[in-house]
């Protein structure tokens, strides 16, 4: 598991968006995600920070944190005050982006809303991100990613049939939001490259999760069909076996979409009764059938212990995978190949493994050039790149509208 420093030493392509300047005013978990990839990428993302922090610092132990604002600096500034204010200005002012998750009509209130900012700097690429959009009748509402997921028919689709419906446990939505935001600022710096002109982007998190039922979408709007829980032991509308089956340790998701992947397990695991037999001879038939099948091959399954079931599965092609917890998926060979995981050392938290951005070029992943910050611990770094003064920086420090960690 390579640690933050040979990480970097061993990239040796240059950083995309290397130079480009992003004053962060995201906090939480779907505007974080959007400024990590761009800091992932290259480019210099200031944090600003209020004095008690963004609030996402403290669940599962700064876990969150330290995975989502690595290649960040933080500055810490209290905006209540002109003073704080005046600082983002002129880092916004020098900026090529500027990126804010908060309600919208906050930013206005507080003089940095989208207006304010091209006007001091025409080619600002400003990204809003928000539950329901920069306009709309839901603009004013306030939202998390359990709630996008119950309003946008995710959780009524997820679960077993006869159960309540469940949430997704990642922040699934909030992922796909900050993935949406970045590529978004990533195409408008392309464009501005060509016409010199700033862009205002706004995403919404139930248009994200929206995005992500489409098919679901169609299909009801064509039929009038809902999507139906189908869980992962129970049965599914269109393949079959499709589903978790027992074993003699666990459970194992066996997914056969094919009449070949049919033929080919049936072989595998000389079940020449069940793969003669007519009402399960097409994708159709067993679908049809599908509750008779599961119970049979249940009774077959069993009888292998989860990992041998899925080497003997996997050798005649079929998608399978014994089902995993955490632990057991980061101790795989998988994860030690591929380095996804690296090692970051933290003044408070020691040693502590996170979890990189999953794009690789040239067989690497981005590099980590910094840990996530302390709250404030580059506030007079930034300070003194806008031409802040020692004293003026003190003074500013002194007077609780800067904040500096000096640990």
């Amino acid at each position: 598991m390579p640690s933050v420093n040979e990480s970097y030493t061993n990239f040796s392509s240059s950083q995309p968006l290397e130079g480009i300047k992003v004053v962060d005013l995201t906090h939480a978990f779907a505007g974080p995600t959007c400024t990590l990839l761009l800091g992932d990428m290259g480019a210099d993302v200031i944090k600003v920070e209020p004095p008690a922090g963004d609030h996402f610092r403290l669940p599962l132990g700064g876990a969150t944190f330290i995975n989502l604002n690595r290649n960040k600096r933080s500055l810490a500034l209290n905006l209540k005050k002109m003073e704080g204010k005046e600082v983002v200005l002129k880092l916004a002012s020098q900026a090529d982006v500027f990126v804010e998750n908060f309600v919208p009509g906050a930013m206005d209130r507080l003089g940095l809303g989208y207006d304010t900012i091209r006007h001091l700097n025409a080619g600002i690429i400003y990204c809003s991100i928000s539950g329901f959009g920069q306009t709309g009748p839901y603009r004013d509402r306030p939202a998390y990613d359990p709630i996008i997921q119950a309003m946008s028919g995710i959780m009524d689709g997820t679960g077993e049939p006869d159960r309540p419906p469940v949430r997704m446990l990642p922040s699934m939505i909030d992922y796909g939001a900050g993935l949406n935001a970045a590529l978004g600022i990533v195409v408008s710096l392309l464009s501005r490259n060509r016409t010199g002109k700033g862009e205002r982007i706004d995403i919404s998190l139930l248009d994200v999760a929206i995005a992500s039922m489409h098919q679901y979408v169609t299909h009801y709007k064509r039929t009038g069909q809902l999507p139906q829980r189908a869980g992962s032991g129970t049965q599914q509308p269109s393949w079959a076996p499709y589903q978790n089956f027992e074993t003699r340790d666990g459970l194992i998701l066996i997914a056969v979409t094919t009449d070949a992947m049919w033929t080919n397990l049936c072989k595998k695991l000389a079940l020449n009764e069940l793969g003669m037999d007519p009402l399960y001879s097409t994708v159709q038939r067993r679908s049809e059938n599908q509750e008779r099948l599961v119970l049979a091959l249940n009774q077959v399954t069993k009888q292998y212990g989860s990992e041998e079931l899925e080497s003997k599965l996997l050798e005649a092609g079929i998608p399978c995978s014994k089902v995993r917890n955490v632990g057991e998926m980061i101790e795989d060979p998988y994860v030690e190949f591929r380095q996804i995981i690296e090692n970051v050392n933290h003044p408070t938290m020691g040693n502590v493994s996170t979890v990189k951005t999953p794009i690789f070029f040239s067989d690497k992943t981005f590099p980590t050039r910094r840990r996530a910050p302390l709250l404030g611990e580059n506030t007079h770094e930034i300070l003194r790149e806008l031409g802040y003064s020692d004293q003026g920086i003190q003074d500013l420090i002194d007077r609780g509208i800067a904040f500096q960690d000096y640990r």
